[in-house]
């Protein structure tokens, strides 16, 4: 793997289990003040696998506006994130964010990813994260070469994002 590929061939994503439920607990924790919230998986590539070996909750201001609800994460804190994904030798595969009611991906969800490498995902997970952490239950959208985030299937995403215990 050449350090700056895109993610266009990878087989799968592999998550362990503690890391999936560290993320909804996060997402609801964040959603119990009514705000949206975000985190993002990190972590390497094995062969035509990722695997995710951290959570990482950036620092995040929820905007509430008479439109709606969003999360925004300041140029500051996106030095940091690179820093520190650096010095890990870690990526990024997917932003995960929650929304207070369906799963979708908004037109500001396209306009500013933190994802931005082909292949990488971006998870919306329904209702404040109030719910069972069930990937079937998350909008799931896939970045294309593109630059253009594409919907995957429920089914699809199940099978792509494997849950290790």
């Amino acid at each position: 793997m050449t350090p700056y590929s895109d993610f266009g061939q990878l087989s799968g994503v592999e998550l362990p289990r503690e890391l999936l439920l560290d993320s909804h607990l996060e997402l609801r924790r964040i959603g119990e003040d009514g705000c949206e919230g975000m985190v993002l998986w990190a972590g390497r590539q094995n062969d035509d696998v990722f695997v995710v070996e951290a959570v990482l909750t950036p620092k995040q201001r929820c905007v509430k506006t008479e439109d709606g609800l969003c999360v925004l994460i300041d140029g500051a804190e996106l030095h940091r994130l690179n820093v520190w994904l650096y010095e890990n030798r870690m990526r990024l595969i997917a932003q995960v964010h929650s929304h207070p009611t369906e799963a979708y991906h908004s037109e500001t969800d396209d306009a500013i990813p933190i994802v931005t490498t082909p292949g990488g995902l971006s998870l919306v997970v329904p209702n404040f994260a109030r719910g069972d952490a069930n990937l079937a239950d998350w909008a799931a959208y896939q970045l294309s070469a593109d630059g253009e985030w594409l919907e995957t299937g429920s089914d699809m995403i199940r099978s792509f994002i494997r849950i290790a215990e």
